[in-house]
């Protein structure tokens, strides 16, 4: 089985841009694509208002965000699977790393400058990833 090219997404602008940046590579190089959505939402669960009963609203979040990407990334013609994990991002994305082909994040842009503070996540993997990384960044 070939190595996944690996896609870290949350609800910005700038995973969404690293999703396309990801859906093209893994269309050059015919290699099947990972979407994943890590987080502890339930350490949050209350902070949103409820969208159904019995659910959580952050699950509900978690699970809309993952399957939209999924279905965007599914519009070209390659595999692509959603994994949605409730742990830290930068865990789980440095675990994935062991078995990625590459691995992409977005990158904020904040008062127009890119954020030089990237995320715990961007950071954790440029420093231990054993794969490549590509951080891409927003477009305006």
């Amino acid at each position: 089985m070939e190595s996944p090219l690996v896609v870290g997404v949350d609800g910005s602008v700038s995973s969404l841009q690293a999703v396309d940046r990801a859906v093209d590579e893994a269309v050059r190089h015919g290699l099947p694509l990972r979407l994943v959505h890590a987080s502890l939402w339930e350490r949050y669960e209350g902070a949103l208002p409820s969208f159904s009963v019995g659910r959580p609203a952050e699950a509900v979040t978690a699970e809309h965000i993952i399957a939209s990407r999924v279905e965007r990334a599914g519009l070209r013609n390659l595999e692509v699977k959603g994994q949605l994990v409730e742990d830290p991002a930068h865990k789980v994305l440095l675990g994935s790393s062991a078995e990625a082909d590459l691995i992409v994040v977005g990158a904020l842009r904040r008062h127009g400058h890119f954020d030089l503070q990237l995320g715990r996540a961007a950071h954790a993997l440029l420093h231990h990833s054993p794969c490549p990384i590509a951080v891409i960044p927003q477009r305006v």
